[in-house]
């Protein structure tokens, strides 16, 4: 039985460290179930990422021009759908010439218009499709005393922590309001997930970095082989504004400001908000946390995981 009350968060941040430390004994993990990882059958490059993923997700300024490519040498032919009206390359003439050599990248100029685009690749032979989510921010030069439109961001830094991008004050917030809470970022997470928690009026605006969310995707794919059954994990704290961070009392540069960071735990049998009986003696507590810690530090090694 649960224990009520108790959620046992794992941090995932730059360096994946978890917020549950303390020494338990190793549990074998229960069987293996089957999960599908939302991949699609080609990768793509955007920004400084890859994504295998069927749907993803990117954050631009306006005017800003996206770059996408097929990161592998795939020889088939794709067609760019871009959304009406809005500035892109056309793939469809190219693809129509079969003595034409096959595109491989595409350029999109972000509207000047905060909102969200629908992006697609499709792969023509077998209609494979990767969407890519493109959020168009508003930019951080209308904010006003630390106000966003009249939502309650706070003050970042003005100069880079410890001379790292990561710490860089953000150009843009993603917004986000009743119809784009429901909005994909991947196949297993929606942008709604990740709303900072200092109130429930919307519009609401925050910031996410893209690879955080190919990290949970990843951390979710490793979760399954291990046999703990989820389609998502529960994000207890995603953004966090400067303002809500100071009020909580958390760490003054807390990942979580910069989109960096989310507190997560395995919320599915049953989904109830709090985590799960994970290793089967009947209680939710520090040793079912361990389990997700200890996967998720295993992971910490690989470079793609560094800030």
């Amino acid at each position: 039985m649960k224990a009520p009350g108790l959620l046992f968060p794992v941090a995932l941040a730059g360096l994946m460290a978890a917020s549950i430390v303390s020494a338990y004994p190793a549990i074998a993990p229960p069987e293996s179930v089957e999960f599908d990882a939302g991949k699609a059958g080609f990768t793509i490059k955007y920004k400084e990422e890859t994504s295998p993923y069927r749907v993803s997700a990117v954050f631009l300024m306006p005017g800003e021009i996206l770059d996408v490519k097929i990161a592998n040498h795939d020889m088939g032919r794709f067609t760019w759908e871009v959304p009406e009206g809005t500035g892109g390359s056309d793939s469809s003439a190219a693809n129509r010439d079969s003595s034409a050599r096959p595109l491989k990248s595409w350029k999109w100029k972000a509207p000047d218009s905060a909102g969200l685009y629908p992006l697609r690749l499709r792969r023509d032979s077998t209609d494979d499709t990767i969407l890519l989510n493109a959020f168009v921010m508003v930019p951080a030069a209308e904010m006003r005393d630390g106000y966003l439109r009249g939502y309650h961001i706070g003050t970042y830094p003005k100069a880079l922590i410890k001379g790292l991008e990561f710490y860089r004050a953000p150009s843009g917030f993603i917004r986000a309001d009743a119809n784009s809470l429901g909005a994909r970022l991947s196949p297993h997470f929606k942008l709604g997930q990740f709303l900072c928690k200092q109130t429930a009026a919307l519009p609401a605006y925050l910031l996410l970095k893209e690879r955080l969310i190919l990290k949970l995707e990843l951390v979710l794919e490793k979760a399954n082989q291990a046999g703990y059954a989820c389609q998502s994990f529960h994000v207890m704290s995603g953004y966090r504004t400067p303002f809500y961070n100071h009020l909580i009392g958390n760490v003054k540069f807390s990942a979580h400001q910069f989109g960096g960071a989310s507190d997560i735990f395995i919320d599915a049998a049953p989904e109830d908000g709090e985590m799960d009986d994970l290793n089967g003696d009947g209680r939710n507590d520090g040793l079912d946390s361990e389990l997700l810690f200890k996967l998720v530090d295993g992971m910490s090694v690989n470079e793609y995981f560094l800030p």
